[in-house]
């Protein structure tokens, strides 16, 4: 969590005070976020839910995704990710990342069969994949995209909004993202079939709030993950920072970035710097011990950082469920056993993205943060100098 206070407090208190807290009939903070969000993002849809996972399951529903399709998915990201995948019927396909810590176009392009239906590329960490490349690829091969980001709300590739490029896109706003509710998340679409069916799956009554909507072809059994006014009103207040935070974090990272390179120090590799969230800085090394001397050097420094590889569930390798082809709570309901995905299954393995495994061992991430004063980064500076220095 970057910034909240007193701000969403007096939004929440003056919700609490006029008692219309339930969204349909009464409340105006989630239409009025999503409303704001959409347009932020570019788009025309916006569909509130309970969290970035909901929001990407509901969005490949709202897609069409099911049973028989795969899905290609990066190696680096939470696992979530895959596992909305299932969620929705699908096989999740685990593709290489490259020094971006995105997903690897090149990678992809060998990962796509005849069952392949959709790409999630993820703006991991608030780094942004290369979409150009990405979207060319799925046009291509006839293939939907539905960008993850979760990790990027707010960001941007090359002036267009994350989220934009493709069919749909998803967010979280939950505790540790640079907009945040506590727990939260949206999808986003400029196909009207698509924020339909989503928000079916999003509210299982969603039709039957507005008498207008009513549509019988599309009253599939759905769920419930709507959001509630508490959290709109939370993020109504949380979008007016969003810009200026991300404006700072961008010229914080460039200038450390800078120095790092003064100092011989490599890059990983950035793919739209300027337009960015500019939430972490990379820089990558030739081994995983020299990875690892800098960051214990930065530590002891006092500036905080992480290898990308002791991320835990982030890591494939960690996605359990996943590599022990548990896809549901029930046989019957589990992609990895319905006959449906019988010919779209694959086989997992901890080193079927080894070259992942190597990227993410050998980077050294350094989370930036939009209150840091201009001494305070003068200091992260002086110290990733002095690091460098002393390898």
């Amino acid at each position: 969590m970057y910034r909240i206070g007193e701000a969403e407090l007096k939004r929440i208190e003056g919700l609490f005070k006029s008692g219309n807290i339930f969204r349909y009939g009464m409340g105006g903070e989630c239409d009025r976020f999503e409303e704001s969000w959409a347009r932020y993002v570019g788009v025309e849809h916006c569909r509130l839910s309970r969290s970035g996972t909901a929001a990407l399951y509901t969005a490949l529903v709202g897609m069409g995704v099911g049973p028989g399709d795969q899905v290609i998915v990066p190696s680096y990201t939470y696992m979530a990710t895959a596992l909305a995948v299932l969620a929705a019927g699908a096989i999740p396909v685990i593709a290489d990342v490259d020094d971006s810590l995105t997903l690897c176009p090149k990678d992809l392009k060998k990962r796509i069969t005849r069952h392949t239906r959709a790409i999630i590329p993820v703006h991991m960490v608030g780094l942004p994949c290369d979409m150009k490349k990405i979207v060319q690829i799925a046009e291509k091969n006839g293939l939907l995209v539905l960008e993850d980001a979760c990790q990027a709300v707010g960001g941007a590739f090359e002036g267009k909004p994350l989220g934009s490029w493709g069919q749909a896109g998803a967010f979280s706003f939950n505790f540790f993202k640079n907009m945040t509710c506590g727990e939260g998340g949206a999808f986003v679409t400029n196909d009207e079939l698509v924020y339909q069916r989503g928000s079916v799956a999003v509210d299982c009554c969603s039709f039957y709030w507005n008498p207008d909507e009513e549509r019988d072809d599309l009253q599939f059994a759905g769920h419930n993950f709507r959001a509630s006014e508490i959290e709109g009103a939370v993020l109504n207040v949380q979008l007016r920072r969003i810009k200026g935070m991300i404006k700072t974090m961008r010229s914080h990272k460039k200038t450390l970035l800078a120095q790092g390179l003064d100092e011989g120090l490599k890059s990983i590799k950035n793919n739209s710097i300027d337009h960015e969230c500019g939430t972490h800085l990379g820089f990558k090394f030739r081994t995983e011990r020299e990875a690892r001397g800098f960051s214990d050097r930065l530590h002891g420094l006092g500036v905080g950082n992480f290898l990308p590889m002791d991320t835990g569930r982030h890591v494939y390798t960690r996605w359990e469920p996943i590599l022990r082809y548990q896809g549901a709570h029930h046989p019957a309901l589990d992609p990895f056993k319905i006959p449906a995905n019988k010919a779209a299954r694959i086989e997992y393995s901890e080193d079927m993205c080894a070259r992942s495994l190597r990227i993410l061992a050998r980077s050294v991430l350094i989370p930036m943060h939009p209150d840091n004063t201009k001494a305070r980064v003068a200091k992260m500076g002086e110290a990733i100098a002095l690091a460098a220095r002393s390898a």
